[in-house]
């Protein structure tokens, strides 16, 4: 199943923007639709009709954090009905408003038991502190090393121009950073060959 994961912005009621994003890098995530949430240029460009698929959205337990889970629910039935696909399945995974190190790891935990086997995965790595977007990663990683036939699609991180004070000019781009979790991964397996020059490895690599 293609599984989408975000995590919900904390922006108090009110202040939760929408952008039309620029897709850079990636055809697919082209969207002209507005949105809040950068997943859903993923889940724009990626779902098929008739087929069935999930959003994992990790939801800090705050107000903001579950208004703001409603309004992510809101926008992802506009786009489905707008798109003709069916509305995926928005599962959530919630845990505290704490940065300490046993926290992240056990969202870490959580969100993998959310993955299976045979899974195509997308991650939005736009919101959330810098810890908590590394465990989703870390996620991600993880079902793509153990699970069976799992893969990763695409891995997005929106980005907001602001190129004056006046908000009426700022505008998105969403950028596909997929390519960063697969060189991690070659960085990984040149390693555990023990290549004596991976440097010279990874520059051919990012010649082609």
């Amino acid at each position: 199943m293609k599984k989408f994961i975000t995590v919900i912005p904390l922006q108090v009621k009110g202040q939760l923007e929408c952008y039309r994003y620029e897709a850079v890098g990636n055809d697919r995530l082209s969207m002209e639709e507005a949105t809040s949430f950068p997943i859903l240029t993923a889940v724009r460009g990626y779902v098929e009709p008739g087929e069935n698929s999930q959003v994992i959205a990790v939801v800090i337990d705050t107000e903001s954090g579950r208004v703001n889970l409603s309004v992510l629910e809101q926008q992802l039935q506009a786009l489905a009905d707008h798109c003709g696909i069916p509305c995926p399945e928005l599962v959530t995974v919630e845990i505290p408003e704490d940065e300490a190190v046993a926290t992240h790891a056990a969202t870490f935990r959580k969100l993998i038991d959310h993955l299976d086997d045979d899974d195509e995965l997308f991650a939005c790595l736009t919101f959330g502190t810098k810890p908590l977007s590394e465990a989703v990663r870390m996620a991600v990683q993880y079902a793509y090393r153990v699970k069976r036939n799992a893969s990763i699609s695409c891995i997005v991180y929106g980005q907001i121009i602001r190129p004056d004070d006046d908000r009426t000019h700022w505008y998105g781009r969403v950028h596909d950073e997929t390519a960063l979790l697969r060189l991690d991964e070659i960085v990984r397996l040149l390693a555990d060959q023990g290549v004596e020059n991976p440097g010279a490895v990874l520059d051919t690599l990012m010649a082609l």
